[in-house]
This record gives C-alpha cells, sequence and structure tokens, in this order.
C-alpha cells in the first residue's frame, strides 16, 4: 500500500448466515506473529486508588475496563475500583490510565465483579460477593458519558443471592454463570454450589424486575452447577463448568425458563477437569484448564451429546514450561492463547505462573508441535504473574492482574501481548468474535481495523447483518474511523495515528498465514489510499446492488 495517511477498504460480499461470532475476515493485510511479544505497566496506584485485584477485562472498540474484585486475599479487601486503559494511548504513559471507584454506585454496596459485557452502549460488570454473602447488584457505565462522572453510572439490586462467574451474551440477553449460592445471614460456604441463572434483557428497562429472569440448571443434571465463563458460537449459549465438568447449553430460540430448551454433556470421561472460560474460534469452543494441563475442545458443528464431537490433549510441559492451569484466554485469528494463573507446582514452589500456552488452530489439535508455551513472568522489569483472564483489541491482549503469590496484597501489573507487531495495516471483516477474553462477552458484528504507529484502532457496530450481498466499507481520513454497510454509516469513532506501511500481502477471505475464514463469496474487492465520501460509498453499493435484490 502506498505510503498514505487515509484508507478506503471495500467488498462485496455474500454470506447465507450471519456467523456473528466467527471471526471473518474480507480484505486484510494483517500477518500474526509467529511468536508473541510482551509488554508490561504498573497500574496500582492511579488517581489515587488502590487498583489491583481483576477478574477478567472488557473492551468496548476503545477501552479496556478491569473488573474489580478486592485488593488482598483477606475477602474484606472487596473494592469497586474499576480500572480503565485508553488503547488509543501510550501504554507506558500515565495518562492512558483512568480509575473510578464505582463502590457506592446507586446507594448500593457495589463491589466485587467476575468479567462483564459490552452490548454496545453500556459495560455491564457480573455481580459476584460483598465479603459476606453473594450478591447480584448489577453495575453499569455509560460509555457515552464522562467515566468519573457518577451520572454515568448506576446499579440494580435483583436480589439473588449467587455469585456471578462470567457472563455471555447472545447479542441482546446477557447471562451471568453461576457459581456458589449464599444464606443470608450465614458465613459463605463454597460448598453451596448454584445453577441458577440470571439473564438480563438489555433492550429492557435496567430497573424493571421483567428485565431479569432465572433458570436453574440443577434440574437438568444435580452436578450441572458451579460454572465459571460462558460463552457463544452464534447459536448456542454455553456455560462453562469449573468443578464438576458438566457443560450446560442453552438455545436462546427457546423459552429460557423451559428446561427442553437447555441441555448438558458430561466431559468428565475426556478428562475435563476444572475450568475457568472458554475461547470459540469460529468451530471450535476451547475450554480453559485451571490448575491443570488437559485442554478439551469441543466440534460446535457436530452433536452436542455424542463423545466424537469432543477431544482432549494434555499439554504439560509444552517447550520446557509448566504449562499447567489458565483463566480465560483469547483467538487473534490463528492461535488461541491460554492466559497463566496456577498450576499445580512442585512442593516449595509457587503455585502462580506467567507461561503463556498457544495452540496453532491450523494444526493439528492432539500434535505437540501445534503447541507453544511463552514466559512472560518478567516483562519490562517487573514481576507479570497471575493473570485472570482479560481483554483483546484486535492486536493486543490486556490480561487482567490478580495475583502473584507473594505476601497478601493483590497486584495491578497489567501485561500486554502483542499478536501482529508492524505485519499489519487493515482489516475488514464481515463479523468478529466478541467473547474474546474467556469470562467477558460482547457482540461486535462487522468490523473495521487499522494498525497504526500508536496501536490498533477499531470501529464496529454492536450489530449483525444477515445473509445476504452486503457491501462492507471501512474509511480512515487521518481523525476518524467509519465503517459503513450497505451505503449506510453504520458506526464511527474518532482515531488517529500513522498508519503501519507493512508488507505483508493482501489477503481475500482470511488473514495472512491465518485459520480464520470468510465462509461465503466476495467479489469488487478495492483497497484505496484515499478517505472515500459517504457519497462515493453510497454511490458504490447502488451501482454493486443494481440488479440485485438486496439483503
Amino acid at each position: 500500500m502506498a505510503d498514505s495517511a487515509q484508507l478506503t477498504v471495500e467488498a462485496w460480499a455474500r454470506c447465507d448466515a450471519s456467523h456473528p461470532e466467527a471471526l471473518q475476515p474480507l480484505v486484510s493485510q494483517w500477518q500474526l506473529l509467529a511468536s508473541p511479544t510482551f509488554t508490561a505497566y504498573d497500574a496500582t496506584g492511579t488517581d489515587g486508588l488502590i487498583c489491583a485485584g481483576y477478574y477478567g477485562a472488557v473492551f468496548d472498540g476503545r477501552y479496556v475496563y478491569c473488573c474489580p474484585i478486592r485488593s488482598h486475599r483477606s475477602r474484606e479487601s472487596v473494592h469497586g475500583h474499576v480500572l480503565r486503559c485508553d488503547t488509543h494511548g501510550d501504554f507506558g504513559d500515565p495518562a492512558s490510565w483512568e480509575a473510578y471507584d464505582a463502590g457506592g454506585t446507586s446507594g448500593l454496596n457495589t463491589v466485587c465483579y467476575y468479567g462483564a459485557a459490552f452490548d454496545g452502549r453500556y459495560v455491564v460488570f457480573t455481580p459476584r460477593d460483598d465479603s459476606k454473602g453473594y450478591h447480584s447488584r448489577v453495575l453499569r457505565c455509560d460509555t457515552l458519558g464522562e467515566f468519573k462522572d457518577p451520572a454515568s453510572w448506576d446499579a440494580h439490586e435483583v436480589d439473588l443471592p449467587v455469585s456471578g462467574q462470567g457472563v455471555a451474551s447472545d447479542g441482546r440477553f446477557l447471562y451471568f454463570c453461576p457459581g456458589y449460592e449464599s444464606v443470608p445471614g450465614e458465613p459463605m460456604d463454597e460448598d453451596r454450589h448454584s445453577g441458577r441463572v440470571l439473564r438480563m434483557d438489555t433492550g429492557g428497562d435496567f430497573h424493571a424486575p421483567s428485565t431479569y429472569r432465572v433458570f436453574d440448571t440443577s434440574v437438568l443434571s444435580p452436578e450441572a452447577v458451579c460454572f465459571d465463563g460462558g460463552a457463544f458460537d452464534g447459536r448456542f449459549i454455553y456455560l462453562i463448568p469449573l468443578i464438576h465438568g458438566v457443560v450446560a447449553r442453552h438455545d436462546p430460540g427457546g423459552d429460557f425458563e423451559d428446561p427442553e430448551s437447555w441441555e448438558t454433556f458430561d466431559a468428565r470421561p475426556l478428562g475435563m477437569k476444572l475450568n475457568v472460560g472458554a475461547v470459540f474460534d469460529g468451530r471450535y469452543l476451547y475450554f480453559c484448564a485451571y490448575g491443570h494441563s488437559r485442554m478439551v475442545r469441543y466440534d460446535t458443528r457436530a452433536t452436542f451429546s455424542e463423545q466424537d464431537s469432543w477431544e482432549s490433549y494434555d499439554a504439560a510441559g509444552t517447550s520446557g514450561l509448566d504449562t499447567g492451569g489458565f483463566d480465560g484466554g483469547f483467538f487473534d485469528g490463528r492461535f488461541v492463547y491460554f492466559c497463566p494463573w496456577t498450576r499445580q507446582a512442585p512442593e516449595g514452589e509457587s503455585v502462580y505462573h506467567s507461561n503463556f500456552l498457544r495452540y496453532d488452530t491450523a494444526a493439528a489439535f492432539d500434535e505437540p508441535a501445534s503447541w507453544s508455551g511463552y514466559d512472560a513472568s518478567t516483562t519490562d522489569g517487573l514481576m507479570t504473574i497471575g493473570y485472570n483472564a482479560g481483554a483483546f483489541d484486535g492486536r493486543f491482549f490486556y490480561g487482567a492482574p490478580l495475583y502473584d503469590g507473594e505476601g497478601d496484597a493483590y497486584h495491578g501489573r497489567m501485561l500486554r501481548c502483542d499478536t501482529l507487531g508492524r505485519n499489519g495495516t487493515f482489516s475488514l471483516r464481515y463479523s468478529d468474535y466478541g467473547h474474546n477474553g474467556g469470562l467477558c462477552a460482547a457482540v461486535p458484528g462487522p468490523s473495521f481495523l487499522i494498525n497504526t504507529e500508536q496501536g490498533v484502532r477499531s470501529v464496529a457496530p454492536h450489530r449483525t447483518i444477515g445473509a445476504g450481498w452486503h457491501h462492507l466499507a471501512g474509511v480512515y481520513n487521518g481523525h476518524r474511523l467509519q465503517l459503513f454497510v450497505d451505503g449506510e454509516l453504520a458506526a464511527e469513532r474518532a482515531a488517529t495515528g500513522q498508519l503501519i506501511q507493512s508488507r505483508v500481502p493482501v489477503t481475500i477471505g482470511d488473514l495472512g498465514r491465518g485459520a480464520a475464514r470468510f465462509e461465503g463469496e466476495i467479489t469488487d474487492t478495492q483497497v484505496s489510499p484515499a478517505a472515500r465520501s459517504a457519497d462515493w460509498i453510497r454511490g458504490a453499493y447502488n451501482r454493486l446492488s443494481a440488479g440485485r435484490q438486496p439483503a
């Protein structure tokens, strides 16, 4: 591509289904790194708050929000200090970081959250516990408002004494994954496993009781309880088993409270043990092994209840590292990464580690050569150990800082994993994976990403597009990023930065050396070193759609 600060990428494409959770590239100059690189930043003292101890993070298209739990091993240290990173800023610049104490939102005790979802406007945090009992005070932030303005924050008490542990989204409803249950007035007891799934309608009144419904998965099986993380494959919602190895699945096309819309699968015969979160690559669902190395995946195009649809692999000792024990992960278009947390350590050694595990989805699952490990424990002179899932912006994964095993204090040292480097300039996508991080959720729909000298920039409408022929166009003019669908502006955001001039080849229908594929037909692609106007884009769509029935 010519040296230019401006860019327009277009494609005329047909897909028989929307595949909202599959990363489907249209036109890309985007080649993933053979080996990732890592950077780190200590955000512990941001804005005068103790910003330490987070369960997951979520990306809203520009900002990464870390979900606050507690600052020390003691449960009494629960807090509501939401940490936010501006991915458009310099990662190592304190000005790119903000913190807000959301602990008393709407007069409620809004502390300790476990994962979050972005619905296109609001970041909704999953409630866990207040140190006295498990709570259901749903917290949300209006991303159209100022981050530190109390008016941007709201909370609602559902009055359900169940710990939420991760969240899944089908584009409208949020499904808070149940973990443990408490009895009011009694100490919390992690022997009380819960199957009570709380569902929130993001299209409803936040404070209306009708917005919230509950289904108890224990009616399906006594061991279909205690989950940690959820996922959506475009058709089904999956709840990831923490304790028992029994996966629960819901068809949103059915009645949420009808057991007939749910089913379970016992994966323990495959060696499935504890899990925290899952990653979807467009076909396979990968379970993130917690405290062990038995990796399990499910082929979502096969029958859920048949054992042949499932397979497992023991990834212990990959690349000569102790690669066993993870919290969440992410998919970059070719590789599935698993985020390091705890392991089964030899006596006298810490269980906490920073050995990332990576699987090449273009290779065989049970082949050792398909797997690699990376030790990120001493990045940028910091002790970068102990992360609980995180968020992915299309180039960088931001690991949510938790605990490194030293002392009682949790830490706030954010670890960032670079999957692309300078190996790319742009990627126009028919759909993108929103549940990228293992514990958090979004449904971005189509997207347009650019890689600049200051980092990746992206724009997405957070809605899917239907089957049939569509014209997609991404435009960057040096100060604004736009995405057009069928001649109309679907999304835009302010964005600056000099485009990286990559020499990797432009690809159609996949990423360079990637595994993500567009499942359909692509014609009339064009890459221009100029920012096309809205009228020009509309004219291009009208010409292409002439003689066709628009979708």
